[in-house]
């Protein structure tokens, strides 16, 4: 048997799950390969964990006080915040609106023109430049 077929039976051979005549085989294997008996030993550790993992069970006492502290924190969460927030929300909402409103008048005034900026004449945008130029002038003809 090769080291291959040993590890892909020896979760069957764990659980039971193998006929004689591959167990017989696998059981050989693992005491001429030391890297498989290695594999094999590791798996059994990490299955024994698995197991006594599954065996725990959460105390009562435990589930019944986190369900105490679930139902006493909607119990005050809804009782006290509820007329504040009815009343919050609007004023909460109209506070961050007027200061956007704010803000933005603020971001709009800070910019202004220089006022030494180079302005053209208005001759000089009423100009027609086509019709100063000549196409035959420009193509060297």
């Amino acid at each position: 048997m090769n080291c291959r077929i040993c590890q892909e039976e020896s979760e069957n051979y764990r659980g039971g799950k193998l006929p004689d005549d591959l167990r017989i085989q696998v059981e050989r294997h693992l005491k001429e390969c030391p890297e498989c008996a290695d594999i094999y030993k590791m798996d059994s550790i990490a299955d024994s964990i698995i197991n006594k993992e599954k065996e725990l069970v959460p105390s009562t006492d435990l589930t019944d006080r986190i369900m105490d502290k679930i139902e006493n924190a909607d119990y005050y969460d809804n009782r006290f915040s509820l007329p504040f927030r009815r009343a919050l929300r609007p004023a909460l909402l109209i506070t961050s609106m007027a200061a956007a409103i704010f803000v933005g008048v603020l971001i709009g005034n800070i910019y202004k023109p220089a006022a030494t900026s180079f302005s053209r004449p208005l001759e000089l945008s009423l100009m027609d430049d086509a019709a100063i130029e000549s196409i035959d002038i420009l193509s060297n003809e």
